[in-house]
């Protein structure tokens, strides 16, 4: 199915010869794609570097075509995951197609909305619990590590619902700590894919030794024996055979379990880290917020009871998702050929596509470097559907969007209700490319009791 607005001839698309900005892609590779889009210009456009030239698409009209119209040509892989296949296998998060297909179609249910409905209480009691130690640094001025804070609260509430329980308070602190080294240790293998997976990059202990800890905790899980009445992801996926039809193995199981703590938690993680200094740069907005937590949640713990009244708090999350989307770059690749908007995408093309790119492009959004939640308003009009896209779209949609809903909504009440920032430092992070987009910096904040 083409995507095409006209009888004009299909036509190759514009070159630009990235080969040359190799350098810059080192320096800073996030301010080096940010040019490229600008010299898109909303066309298709492909990325020559010699050893490898994908297609750049940032255009709404042209993703809504990839995403979802035509999604059945566009394969889940690419220079994106390749760098990725060490951590999450043949899992839910790999780039094996079928066997993302098979694995969603079994841990879907865990992640639907209404599943995600009837846990709410366990989700928000145990953010609450994890905001009790930001007391003490409250009470005496102490500074607070925003990414280690905001890592322990998630991993703990992920822990509790998806695997039950079965995962150590110890094992719980390894794994947040490891993937607090994967992200970084990531960068040298997201910005050249173009090399052989077997050169050595920098940071490649650090990414080794993280692999190492998950295989560690994760085969662990996997070799535990669920108890009759057990609902927890252990249960689920030891139900159903592998992809190949035969009962599940280890490794499957591991690379599952890899990929469903990936997908509960970097998002929420990331996008609560980005969360405090963009606040504490946007003082009216953090006010406003503020002020409808106060209202809404008060002096008591927050509950799923609150989370429907908390609009302006979830247009703020929104927003978040906007000016600095966690996921910011994933690829495809084009299963045969097609046109899209008269220009030809032959069979086996590698697709980039950039949420980053795409919210930040003044040729789809009025002010795009403005942090306004004012944009995500009850009936304020989106510019496209495809213009807003934090979790993809089509049949490959994040598996965990409608769980982030509720963590970060639970989370940034739960810390507003308690806590009220008096600094944050450094007040303007450098965003970094990793898997995810996180700051290069350490955010670190200073808090008081909010009354």
């Amino acid at each position: 199915m083409a995507l095409d607005t006209g009888v004009r001839p299909a036509r190759d698309a514009r070159k630009l010869p990235v080969y040359r900005d190799i350098p810059s892609f080192l320096r800073d590779p996030l301010g080096t794609f940010e040019e490229l889009g600008r010299q898109a210009d909303g066309d298709i456009v492909r990325l020559d570097a010699k050893v490898l030239s994908p297609y750049l698409v940032t255009k709404p009209e042209h993703l809504q075509h990839i995403l979802r119209a035509n999604q059945g040509n566009y394969a889940r892989g690419g220079m994106f995951y390749a760098p990725l296949d060490r951590l999450f296998g043949d899992g839910i998060l790999g780039q094996n197609e079928d066997a993302w297909m098979h694995s969603r179609r079994i841990i879907q249910p865990m992640f639907a909305a209404r599943h995600i409905k009837q846990i709410q209480s366990d989700i928000t009691g145990f953010i609450n619990e994890g905001l009790d130690p930001v007391e003490k640094a409250a009470r005496t001025g102490a500074p607070v590590d925003t990414l280690d804070l905001m890592a322990s609260i998630v991993t703990k509430a992920i822990v509790g619902v998806i695997f039950g329980q079965r995962i150590t308070r110890e094992q719980v602190d390894d794994l947040a700590e490891a993937t607090n080294a994967i992200i970084p240790s990531m960068i040298p293998r997201v910005v050249t894919p173009f090399l052989p997976r077997w050169i050595p990059r920098p940071k490649d202990k650090e990414f080794n030794d993280a692999i190492k800890t998950f295989d560690k905790h994760m085969y662990a899980v996997a070799e535990a024996t669920p108890q009759e009445g057990d609902d927890d992801l252990l249960s689920l996926l030891l139900g159903a055979p592998d992809p190949h039809g035969l009962p599940a193995s280890p490794k499957w199981l591991r690379d599952n379990f890899s990929g469903v703590y990936g997908a509960a938690s970097e998002t929420t993680v990331s996008a609560m880290v980005w969360a405090m200094p963009i606040l504490w740069e946007n003082p009216e907005v953090y006010a406003k917020l503020c002020a409808e937590v106060d209202e809404v949640v008060g002096s008591d713990p927050v509950s799923p009871e609150h989370l429907p009244k908390l609009v302006y708090t979830k247009q703020v999350i929104d927003e978040l998702l906007r000016y600095m989307p966690v996921g910011w770059l994933f690829s495809r690749v084009a299963l045969g050929e097609d046109v899209i908007d008269g220009t030809r995408i032959p069979k086996g093309a590698d697709i980039l596509i950039s949420p980053y790119l795409t919210h930040r492009s003044p040729l789809f959004w009025d002010r795009p470097e403005e942090f306004d939640p004012e944009r995500f308003a009850p009936g304020a009009p989106i510019p496209h559907r495809y213009a807003y896209f934090p979790f993809g779209g089509g049949a490959h949609i994040c598996i965990g969007n409608h769980l982030f809903a509720v963590e970060a909504l639970a989370l940034l009440a739960g810390f507003v209700s308690r806590f009220r920032l008096t600094s944050v430092t450094p007040e303007k992070p450098t965003p970094v490319v990793g898997a995810t987009l996180r700051p290069l910096e350490r955010v670190m904040m200073t808090v008081r009791p909010a009354r």
